[in-house]
């Protein structure tokens, strides 16, 4: 692992108390004690005719694909939210370069309650060696629900839950040939009026066909990924955004398990409460991550 991995994990590590203990006075809702202990069962009076108090556009949008860390919140119900975005991939290693193009990177999510979203994501890649053949397919669509699981209050973060699940239809360079099914648990704090700390626990089987992840021979290779990440995120204006983040990915069950480090910075500007672009560039932390990435997209909300 590379030095500045140490240092990064370190400075967060001294940082998420204090930032923590400031969330036991703000929060986005403040609703203690007045909400389910988990807000997506009360959903099913209102699910799906009923009348649900949450109105969805009182709240600029949010999107998941600008970071790794994803939104701690569902669309709302009967909003249709489309995002899509280019990633660009660098890597060096043993005097061989790596490139890889990563597009159109969409996420389709409908509202089906305040607190239950459904998500198809669909993707393709090109990876471009030297003195090896490329390679360009589909990758595995993946579909999952996303529920509403806590509201912020005190120590009790705002919190979500995406369950995934994979489809084998991508190319034969990438897909994986089988279901496979995980899941991502997304929890943050408001700290202040500006500033909000968040991280995400996954668990990914076979990476759930991430194209970066995945080994020479996916479809007979079966292996489980872990990630975390934590990202703290501030206001610079009422049109934009900035957030700096850590993520890890770490592998078990492969001959030659990986151990992935990033740190990123982003910035998103909203046109709209209902339209926004995004950027995004990174580095990797350890001999096994991509170098360098950087990436452009957004989101729009119906």
């Amino acid at each position: 692992m590379k030095s500045s991995s140490v240092v990064i994990s370190l400075l967060l590590a001294a940082l998420i108390p204090a930032f923590t203990a400031q969330a036991r006075t703000y929060g986005r809702h403040d609703r203690c004690g007045d909400e389910p202990l988990l807000q997506f069962l009360d959903d099913l009076r209102c699910f799906p005719l009923g009348t649900c108090e949450r109105d969805p556009y009182e709240e600029r949008m949010e999107t998941e694909r600008h970071d790794f860390t994803q939104s701690t919140t569902t669309v709302g119900r009967g909003v249709v939210q489309l995002e899509a975005g280019y990633l660009y991939l660098y890597k060096e290693a043993h005097g061989e370069v790596e490139h890889a193009h990563v597009t159109p990177e969409t996420l389709l999510r409908i509202g089906l309650s305040d607190d239950i979203e459904f998500r198809v994501k669909w993707n393709y890649a090109w990876q471009f060696f030297e003195g090896e053949l490329d390679r360009d397919s589909a990758l595995d669509m993946i579909w999952s629900v996303k529920l509403q699981v806590t509201d912020h209050c005190g120590w009790i973060p705002e919190s979500a839950l995406d369950i995934r699940s994979s489809v084998p239809t991508g190319g034969s360079d990438y897909t994986l040939g089988r279901v496979e099914a995980g899941f991502d648990y997304i929890y943050g704090w408001e700290l202040n009026e500006s500033w909000t700390l968040s991280g995400a626990t996954g668990y990914l089987p076979s990476g759930l066909g991430d194209f970066s992840l995945l080994p020479d021979e996916p479809e007979s290779d079966h292996f489980t990924v872990i990630s975390q990440s934590v990202a703290l995120g501030t206001e610079l204006t009422e049109k934009n955004t900035l957030y700096g983040e850590w993520f890890g990915l770490y592998s078990h069950g492969l001959e030659d398990n990986f151990s992935l480090g990033f740190f990123n910075i982003g910035v998103d500007h909203y046109f709209t409460d209902d339209f926004l672009i995004d950027f995004r560039v990174g580095v990797g932390l350890t001999e096994d991550s991509e170098d360098f990435f950087a990436g452009v997209g957004g989101g729009v909300r119906f």
